[in-house]
């Protein structure tokens, strides 16, 4: 959420959460540079924290992710965000309160710890023995255009036997709610996903992937976010696993005729929240 729309309207005593102190395009930070963050907003340990955003909560599940990632479990997603609560406000007797400007600073700093956890992340050497291992399914959840590589703009494609699902079909944009868990499950089930598989997700920068991952770990899938995305994948993955359309009418017949990829050292209420 950009502050000048937080400052506008937001749920009474709602703090705002910056993106940038979250991620560097897509790269979570430092779990002690998120640790500080959060503290100084006033969060404790023990504190049940309540995402929303005044969008297609694309930002409301990537910070849901992130404090996930740093080991904060008491979390929960408005469903609907702030358009719901505002509708509420103008139909529903119940207090749904509001106000303007910038949110009161916290009185104190909280005491909340962060630390990694693996379970909710692939790096790029994951994703690699994948391939070998067969034991995952990956998705991509950037939109069609950008999986077949004919957006413009940028270097678009995928990661070689990925299956597109792009948030779109998980999550109803006419009114910013996620579908119900029997039709997000077909719809997985549609594109030949099984609960018995984990599912690495990814997208261009990890925004639209969080989507994904929060619908499956919803329904109870092993799910993980490869938060190197694309950008890292077209950089160091080899050709042949790569699929990108002038990339494709050229490659050689196998793998054994290119030359490899140099190795980079990396790491192996009446609105319900969602349960």
């Amino acid at each position: 959420m950009e502050e000048s729309d937080f400052e506008s309207e937001h749920i009474k005593s709602a703090q705002i959460l910056f993106f940038n102190n979250l991620s560097h395009s897509g790269v979570p930070v430092h779990p002690l540079q998120f640790q500080r963050y959060i503290r100084n907003l006033g969060v404790n340990q023990d504190c049940h924290i309540i995402v929303y955003d005044k969008g297609e909560q694309i930002w409301a599940s990537y910070a849901l992710w992130i404090f996930k990632l740093f080991g904060h479990e008491r979390i929960s997603l408005l469903n609907g965000g702030f358009l719901e609560w505002k509708k509420l406000q103008l139909s529903e007797s119940g207090p749904y309160p509001t106000e303007m400007g910038p949110g009161q600073f916290p009185e104190f700093v909280g005491n909340f710890q962060a630390r990694w956890t693996a379970e909710y992340v692939s790096a790029f050497d994951d994703v690699m023995a994948n391939f070998e291992s067969k034991e995952c399914d990956v998705v991509d959840a950037q939109s069609p255009e950008e999986y077949e590589g004919t957006a413009p703009g940028a270097v678009f494609g995928h990661i070689k036997n990925a299956i597109n699902i792009p948030p779109e079909e998980i999550f109803d944009g006419s009114n910013n709610t996620w579908l119900d868990k029997a039709n997000m499950s077909q719809i997985f089930a549609n594109h030949g996903l099984q609960i018995t598989r984990p599912v690495i997700v990814y997208c261009g920068t990890s925004l639209h992937a969080s989507m994904i991952w929060l619908a499956l770990h919803r329904l109870k899938f092993n799910a993980t976010v490869y938060f190197g995305s694309w950008p890292e994948w077209v950089i160091r993955a080899p050709d042949y696993l790569k699929v990108i359309p002038e990339l494709s009418q050229n490659l050689p017949s196998s793998k054994e005729n290119l030359r490899p990829t140099p190795e980079i050292t990396g790491k192996n209420s009446t609105i319900k929240p969602l349960s």
